[in-house]
């Protein structure tokens, strides 16, 4: 395959992606994640043809990005995309296909014929993580996901076996992937994150706890709750506030009523983007403690607006620098976690220090022009 001589064409496929330049967590992040990233593309000598779901953007997207919706259920979006993919390739010399936001054991390419012919990248490979029973379901709908595991693993294995290059988000997720296919074909390009809109400011006088996060058992969010009486005792002015929505509000609601703590948590719900960076700059440290995830965008966020961040001990937190950029602790030890809190909430200078070294690290390497840059070469390599 012989590079384009003006621009190096690469397409998108198959249709997944729902992006949008908005910034919300309603259904997660990626697909800010994802616009950020061609967006960034788009920016070196790249011509970028994305075939996707849906877009929903608030301003026009570079010249050189073209995006494709599709639309529709997933048969319907499966036959979009084949005949989008067929016409573009007739039509353009195109230098690489990539597919993005694969997700282990489950996602796969179902054109791998036309892909078979070209250099083939996947890319934003995070670790998978358990769905809990309140994020998938019990009885017939558990029984459903599991079932389409076990069918769909092949379709995901062969799917690698075709691929020239992974690109994994963490050392954590390499490792992973290593078991399935040669560790040279993978390389590791973090998530990167929106310096102009998450800018990085002083701490307020308050003393604001921040979590952004889907209210789900998994993220931890119940042991924020019990460590409130223990932080109170020493800081009364101490609020928690939490960003986003999903099944465990209630039980969160319940625990803050019985502790006594109810008028001490704040439930924001879905916010917009806008107010989610008023609520990272009026937050004094932010606390994000799920067991189990594919990235820590949030956090990432957090480090860029200039707030030491505590997290849980978990590779998925690679972006976080114990001791430097905050803490790294056990999940669901709540005396820990109080204490951590207690001590960045005692100790201004320490706290400062956290946030001015987590701006640092996200200047340099979570900056969407160096990730572009980053997986521009990768796909600059791979269709030579």
């Amino acid at each position: 395959m012989v590079v384009s001589s003006d621009k190096l064409k690469v397409l998108i496929t198959p249709p997944t992606l729902d992006l949008n330049d908005t910034h919300n967590y309603h259904g997660g992040a990626i697909g800010n994640i994802s616009y950020n990233l061609l967006c960034s593309l788009a920016d070196f000598n790249a011509e970028i043809y994305a075939i996707i779901k849906s877009r929903n953007l608030a301003f026009s997207p570079p010249s050189n990005l073209k995006l494709y919706p599709t639309g529709g259920k997933m048969f319907e979006r499966a036959i979009g995309g084949s005949k989008q993919t067929n016409k573009i390739l007739k039509k353009e010399k195109i230098d690489v296909i990539t597919q993005l936001y694969f997700f282990y054991g489950v996602s796969f390419n179902p054109m791998l014929r036309k892909v078979k012919d070209y250099p083939f990248v996947i890319g934003m490979c995070e670790l998978p993580h358990p769905l809990l029973e309140d994020e998938i379901g019990s009885g017939m709908k558990k029984y459903a996901a599991n079932l389409g595991k076990k069918f769909l693993f092949p379709l995901f294995k062969k799917t690698l076996d075709y691929c020239d290059t992974l690109i994994a988000v963490n050392e954590g997720a390499k490792d992973l992937y290593s078991n399935l296919m040669p560790r040279s074909k993978i390389r590791v390009i973090p998530y990167g994150v929106d310096l102009e809109r998450f800018k990085y400011s002083s701490l307020p006088s308050n003393h604001n706890i921040l979590a952004v996060s889907r209210l789900i058992k998994r993220r931890g969010l119940d042991y924020l709750v019990e460590a409130m009486p223990i932080i109170l005792k020493e800081y009364p002015d101490a609020n928690l506030h939490f960003v986003g929505d999903g099944p465990r509000k209630g039980i969160l609601q319940a625990k803050a009523k019985e502790l006594g703590v109810s008028s001490k948590v704040i439930f924001h719900g879905n916010v917009s983007a806008n107010e989610l960076v008023n609520l990272y700059r009026n937050c004094y440290v932010f606390c994000h403690l799920s067991s189990a995830d594919g990235w820590n965008q949030p956090a990432l966020e957090a480090m860029a607006s200039g707030r030491p961040v505590i997290c849980t001990d978990a590779p998925h937190n690679s972006m976080v620098i114990d001791k430097k950029t905050g803490f790294l602790i056990p999940y669901g030890d709540i005396d820990v976690l109080a204490e951590k809190i207690r001590k960045v909430l005692g100790d201004r200078e320490l706290a400062g220090k956290m946030g001015l070294e987590g701006r640092k690290e996200a200047e340099e390497k979570y900056n969407w022009d160096e990730v572009g840059r980053r997986y521009y070469e990768v796909y600059k390599e791979v269709a030579r």
